[in-house]
């Protein structure tokens, strides 16, 4: 289900109002002395907001022009924690944090090999991704470093927990665009990068490095019920404990269209947080 957003103003998750308007292409020649005052005010946001911020460990962008409601994605992983902090490089704030993540790989993609999955588990459907990522961003460009190291598992000797046999390990790195949602307010961001993965069973052939691109979702509320945005539809159970839903929508996705918005799924939350989600395409 998803709706489209209107004329409603957004609340990113940097507190900047986010409104289905065109961007003024002028943006990028700001001077340095603006850039370094959007660095200082974006700082004081964080700051207030942390718990609400995405760290750009493992992402992927999908593409523009994918239909909504149409899964081009490869696999997709969710932020469940993050610790970050803001530092100083010479005149430029950077932002720096480290994410748990964790999240599923549909089969016969390089995160879960078809053969390699056969040989551990026939029956799996999808293998699981865990994953540690840290980024660096440089806060008056929105640009910056990532890495991380993952873990690939399928289920092993409780099929009621989550899955444990590790069938693949690996590590990846590359760039990020965090400008979206540093500089305009809008929650989404972009990454490039290079995944290299290892075979737990010792299968070279299961073992190499891929390219990947994706793009990442920061959720969001708008202040409005739920029922002006999507009227009288059937809506996920999702854990609102957090959330005030008399004042706001339920937490959202922006899709790619930058104009219909989705509700974030109930297994989308992690501790009854709405989280980050990337979604990893190959």
């Amino acid at each position: 289900m998803f709706r489209r957003f209107g004329s409603f103003a957004i609340r990113s998750p940097f507190g900047t109002r986010l409104a289905p308007t065109p961007v003024a292409r002028n943006r990028g020649l700001q001077s340095s002395s603006h850039r370094r005052a959007n660095a200082s005010d974006t700082e004081t946001n964080m700051r207030a907001m942390t718990h609400r911020l995405a760290a750009v460990g493992f992402a992927v962008l999908v593409c523009a022009t994918t239909p909504a409601g149409v899964r081009a994605e490869s696999a997709r992983l969710y932020e469940m924690t993050e610790n970050m902090r803001i530092t100083s490089r010479g005149d430029f704030k950077q932002r720096r944090a480290t994410s748990q993540l964790i999240g599923t790989a549909d089969v016969g993609t390089p995160l879960c090999p078809e053969a390699l999955v056969a040989a551990v588990n026939p029956q799996a459907k999808s293998c699981t991704i865990n994953a540690t990522g840290s980024d660096d961003i440089n806060l008056a460009t929105g640009l910056g470093d990532f890495g991380g190291t993952f873990t690939v598992v399928v289920p092993g000797d409780n099929p009621v927990d989550s899955p444990e046999w590790v069938v693949l390990t690996g590590s990846f790195r590359g760039k990020m665009d965090f400008s979206p949602a540093i500089l305009l307010g809008v929650p989404l961001g972009h990454v490039t990068g290079t995944l290299q993965t290892k075979s737990a069973r010792h299968d070279h052939r299961q073992s190499g490095a891929f390219p990947f691109t994706g793009t990442f979702r920061l959720p969001f509320v708008l202040p409005v019920p739920d029922q002006a945005l999507f009227g009288n539809a059937v809506l996920p159970l999702t854990p609102m404990d957090r959330y005030d839903i008399t004042r706001t929508t339920r937490p959202l996705y922006l899709l790619d269209d930058m104009a219909n918005v989705i509700p974030v799924q109930a297994s989308e939350f992690g501790a009854g947080w709405a989280t980050v989600k990337f979604e990893i395409s190959f």
